[in-house]
């Protein structure tokens, strides 16, 4: 376990060079000159997530295995610790203290943090670990109880084409259904439902299951032809988004599904000109993607609207993530890949206006490409829902 001192966040030291100027676009709330963040030691970070406890921590896992922690406030890398010994593919923090890792090594562990982000004294052991799947665990979400009663499940997916409920007090494995080609791409629990998941697949259906006793899925459409590989649900239970997998903007689509009407489609706008790589909604009615072709969009919910779009990057976006700050506000951490290994761009909106332009708070040395951030003109939107008009029937708006 390695814990950043305080010379992790300083903008410029022996060596370094000042930090890069950023520039946005006319009344934009870019700031001239951000923090430097020291880049995590992995090769690429394939997640990103929000840490509990309102402190203003977010944390990214490592295809080497490992978990990087940055405090938002102090706008520095914490700690990074060695979770796993094969590729960490997600991570859900649970409780105040607590976070799950996914892993490659088909093994879910539970670890007790300290305020620092790292395992709470130093131990290199977790609480608890998960062992049952047979392949790379490739997604997680827990079940609560009834009301607002803690998390007493969770349920994984794996590409052994299972997905299985455990007991999260003492990780035993509870049940376990096992569909044909079902590989799992991503499980999402319902919010305001104690045992209902949606799950999206390598073999283009979308599953809603009901995880109570053995889990069964409850309802299955085809969601295809293009694979969804992120999915998020409405904070009010009502919609599913999901981000899709291409290299084209036909391919690289938002469809939103209502889940009250048992997962009627409602609406399909291609987004993206590369792979959506991370899909997080954020309000009943806003949500953010993040692109292999370099873009960060906001979208509107649940008629999909390109509100705003910050890029291009000069590599590809492999992951992003959210969380408040403990002073109001919303602050994002986006991972990219590069030749010379990842980047992070600490990004916020301190007046709340996603619709608008992020403050760029801190970034790695390695993103300095002079990017602008704008909002979306008319003419792409426009085409965007003329070609989704043609494919899937009309979205209001």
């Amino acid at each position: 376990t390695k814990s950043a001192g305080a010379g992790y966040g300083e903008s410029e030291g022996p060596g370094r060079p000042p930090p890069p100027k950023w520039a946005g676009a006319s009344g934009g709330a870019a700031a001239d000159a951000h923090a430097r963040l020291a880049p995590p030691e992995d090769d690429v970070l394939p997640w990103v997530a929000g840490l509990g406890g309102g402190r203003g921590q977010l944390a990214a896992a490592g295809i080497d295995g490992n978990v990087h922690v940055y405090d938002s406030g102090k706008r520095q890398l914490l700690s990074s610790w060695k979770a796993h010994p094969k590729a960490v593919n997600r991570i859900r923090p649970l409780d105040d203290d607590m976070l799950l890792t996914a892993s490659n090594d088909a093994t879910v562990r539970l670890w007790r943090l300290g305020a620092d982000g790292a395992p709470r004294g130093g131990s290199e052991e977790p609480a608890l670990t998960f062992v049952g799947h047979r392949m790379s665990v490739s997604a997680m979400d827990v079940l609560g109880a009834e009301g607002d009663g803690p998390a007493t499940t969770l349920f994984t997916g794996s590409r052994d084409c299972t997905v299985r409920t455990w007991d999260l007090a003492t990780a035993t494995e509870l049940h376990q259904h096992k569909i044909l080609r079902n590989v799992v791409t991503a499980v999402r629990a319902v919010p305001g439902q104690s045992s209902i998941v949606v799950q999206a697949s390598e073999d283009l259906q979308l599953r809603l299951w009901d995880a109570r006793a053995a889990p069964s899925p409850v309802r299955v459409v085809r969601a295809g032809p293009n694979q969804f590989i992120c999915i998020d649900v409405t904070p009010d239970g009502n919609y599913v988004a999901c981000g899709s997998k291409g290299f084209s903007r036909e391919n690289c689509e938002v469809k939103v599904f209502d889940l009250r009407a048992g997962l009627k489609e409602l609406c399909v706008v291609p987004c993206a000109d590369q792979t959506i790589e991370a899909l997080s909604i954020v309000a009943p009615d806003r949500c953010f993607i993040a692109g292999k072709d370099g873009y960060i969009r906001t979208l509107s919910l649940p008629d999909v609207k390109i509100l705003h779009e910050r890029g291009p990057a000069a590599t590809a976006y492999t992951a992003f993530g959210v969380t408040m700050r403990p002073s109001g506000g919303l602050v994002a951490l986006a991972a990219l890949a590069g030749p010379s290994g990842p980047s992070l761009e600490l990004l916020a909106w301190p007046d709340g206006n996603m619709d608008g332009e992020p403050a760029i708070w801190a970034a790695t040395v390695d993103a300095t490409d002079d990017r602008r951030e704008r909002p979306v003109a008319p003419e792409p939107i426009a085409l965007a829902h003329a070609r989704a008009l043609t494919r899937a029937g009309p979205c209001a708006g």
